[in-house]
């Protein structure tokens, strides 16, 4: 047995044997090296490093080196066009070195970016093993690496085709080898949620939609991200702070505490009718939904993050994160319960206006929902933000204009330009429109005209579907007097005395106005030449007159009235009668919108009557809705987010408190 053993284990021994790798041969790879870094279409035109780097030189971005720019302790900033990147590549074989008898096309990537260059600047031509190109790309943050591969270009599609110049694609070599190399990284700002959100080119959404995006640092992985905003910004430098304002049963809502101000006229195709009176957007699209499939276990309103991660994407033109990840830096809820909002109180409600929806000085069609202007860049910066609504009324009708049952109702849109400019079907109109009558009954209800004139309507389908329903926004006017006088162009001061005087503009037909005068005056209103004596009607001193012009009806007349003891001030303003959405079955499901003030049962009648007689102030998050009209909608959280204003002789709805 020993010698069997033995002759076993030498033959064994015979049939092992080490065999060194064969190298592999012909194209394994390239060196790519980065020769140049610029705005696209300018050669001499460098890229800012963040403001921390430039410190470090004075302030002065030009005597910040080449060599230093764009590495880790240099960041280039987040780029808001696109660059050109100039590259050096050489053709590597499998021992390492360089292969000379390559010749053919090579094509660029850029992670994470995107190329936006035409297909000359996809590509270039590597000759006896070497070439240079210029690439040029966008939307670059963080850690990012060109890619030169031996692969055919991808092409540019739109609108179900191929696009671009064809010419410029190059002749495809018979055998492409997959090689790839990539550049040395090339380091950029991290993101934050306002590089998700900021418009460019004119669009509304993100140029970042289908993307994978992190966003923060968790404390073992570096020190923790600070905003690079303008020196100064008061925010310059500070560390990013994450806080979730709010949850839902499908996600949550996250607002970066610490975000740069972005000056309103630095927004590419911004539709300003009125200045902000700082020049900055009363948001800083510094907020986002975190779409998470069900309720986020584990997190509260008020919690602080590290980090938040997901894939961006846009629904209804509200930008949010799909198929999230989060780390947590802080639950509230494990502090005593008077600390439960201490960063929520640093945040407060931004209220939206008369000045956020869009109002130039002089009334206009489109003004009565707010914010419907697509590049009311405004009301886009504070969208998934906490909002404030000031005094809104809610509807007194629910009207079904379903005719067809299929749970669907028409848009429409303002068509035309100046007089002629009315509500219509967004596109061209057949003469047999099967959604006309559907259509005219969306329209007169949501805008309280026609058959709703003088009224507040909401279209009944759409309330039973997403419980969104329409509210009448504050009126313009001193805010002496609880009204919104965010655009004060809009409200006309008139002196009255003993003689006649009306305003400077006269109001279109149908026009609903208020007056407020500091002594008694009386009133007729008529055409622009009418006058006003001591028989017309009484306006007393400092109270709230409203009236909506009749017929030719399209000024009033204004004179003193003979038991003041003064001339008056006076102003008079339009009411827009603006509409915005609110959705409150979630938060409140108690109040019930849709009531009868006549219902049998007394306690409903007098709640139904108690809630339509009020005025409300609600906070709530702002949710872009852009085929719903109106298209931005305010969701509160809890009846927390909702106060009253009682009607005259009356108390709040319930559970609704009144306003302090």
């Amino acid at each position: 047995m020993k010698r069997l053993f033995l002759l076993s284990t030498l033959a064994l021994a015979a049939g092992c044997y080490t065999k060194e790798s064969e190298a592999p041969t012909g194209l394994t790879s390239f060196r790519v090296e980065v020769t140049s870094i610029t705005t696209a279409g300018s050669a001499t035109a460098l890229l800012p490093v963040v403001n921390a780097c430039v410190a470090k030189y004075g302030n002065n971005q030009a005597a910040v080196p080449l060599e230093v720019r764009g590495t880790t302790d240099c960041p280039y900033t987040l780029p808001r066009s696109d660059v050109d990147i100039g590259l050096s590549i050489t053709a590597m074989d499998g021992t390492g070195g360089e292969m000379t008898s390559f010749n053919g096309p090579v094509s660029f990537r850029v992670i994470p970016g995107d190329l936006t260059g035409e297909y000359g600047q996809r590509w270039t031509q590597l000759t006896n093993g070497k070439g240079t190109g210029t690439v040029r790309v966008a939307h670059l943050y963080g850690e990012t690496h060109v890619w030169v591969q031996d692969q055919d270009l991808e092409l540019i599609y739109a609108d179900g085709g191929v696009v671009g110049d064809l010419a410029q694609l190059p002749q495809e070599p018979a055998i492409r080898t997959l090689a790839t190399g990539l550049s040395p990284s090339i380091r950029f700002e991290e993101p934050s949620l306002a590089t998700i959100n900021l418009p460019e080119g004119g669009s509304e959404t993100s140029v970042f939609v289908k993307q994978f995006m992190r966003v923060g640092r968790n404390p073992e992985s570096g020190e923790p991200l600070t905003q690079n905003c303008d020196p100064s910004d008061p925010n310059n430098g500070k560390p990013m702070m994450l806080l979730v304002t709010g949850t839902d049963s499908s996600g949550f809502y996250v607002t970066d505490m610490t975000a740069c101000r972005v000056d309103e006229k630095s927004v590419t195709g911004a539709n300003i009718q009125t200045a902000e009176p700082d020049g900055f957007n009363p948001g800083r699209f510094n907020s986002i939904y975190i779409y998470n499939y069900s309720f986020p276990e584990g997190l509260d309103s008020g919690d602080l993050l590290w980090t938040l991660s997901g894939t961006v994407a846009e629904f209804t033109n509200t930008t949010q994160m799909s198929f999230p990840a989060w780390t947590l830096r802080e639950n509230v809820r494990l502090l005593p319960q008077d600390q439960w909002n201490k960063y929520l109180d640093q945040v407060p409600p931004v209220e939206v206006n008369g000045r956020l929806c869009g109002y130039s000085g002089s009334p206009y069609l489109d003004d009565i929902l707010c914010g419907y202007s697509y590049k009311n860049y405004k009301m886009e910066s504070l969208e998934s933000s906490l909002v404030k609504l000031r005094r809104v009324k809610f509807p007194k009708v629910f009207r079904n204009c379903d005719a067809n049952g299929n749970n669907d109702m028409p848009m429409f849109c303002p068509v035309g330009s100046s007089a002629s400019r009315s509500w219509q079907n967004c596109f061209a109109e057949p003469p047999d429109d099967p959604d006309l009558p559907e259509r005219k009954c969306v329209i007169d209800c949501t805008l309280g005209i026609g058959e709703y004139a003088g009224t507040i309507c909401a279209e009944k389908t759409t309330y039973t579907n997403f419980g969104q329903f329409v509210v009448e926004m504050n009126a313009t006017g001193p805010a002496s007097m609880g009204m919104d006088e965010s655009v004060p162009n809009r409200i006309m001061n008139v002196t009255v005395g003993t003689t006649p005087v009306r305003p400077d503009k006269a109001l279109p037909q149908g026009y609903r106005m208020n007056i407020i005068c500091n002594q008694p005056v009386r009133a007729r209103f008529g055409q622009v030449s009418v006058t006003a004596d001591q028989t017309d009607t009484l306006i007393a001193a400092n109270t709230r007159y409203e009236y909506t012009l009749k017929d030719s009806e399209v000024t009033v007349a204004l004179v003193r009235d003979a038991a003041a003891t003064a001339n008056a001030a006076c102003k008079v303003a339009p009411d827009t009668r603006s509409r915005i959405s609110l959705q409150i079955k979630d938060a409140v499901p108690d109040l019930n919108p849709d009531c009868n003030e006549n219902d049998a049962d007394a306690a409903k009648a007098l709640q139904c009557k108690q809630l339509r007689a009020a005025t409300f102030d609600v906070v709530g998050h702002l949710k872009h809705v852009g085929p719903a009209r109106p298209r931005w909608n305010v969701l509160p959280r809890d009846q927390d987010d909702l106060c009253c204003y009682p009607g005259p002789g009356m108390e709040c709805p319930k559970p609704i408190k009144p306003c302090q």
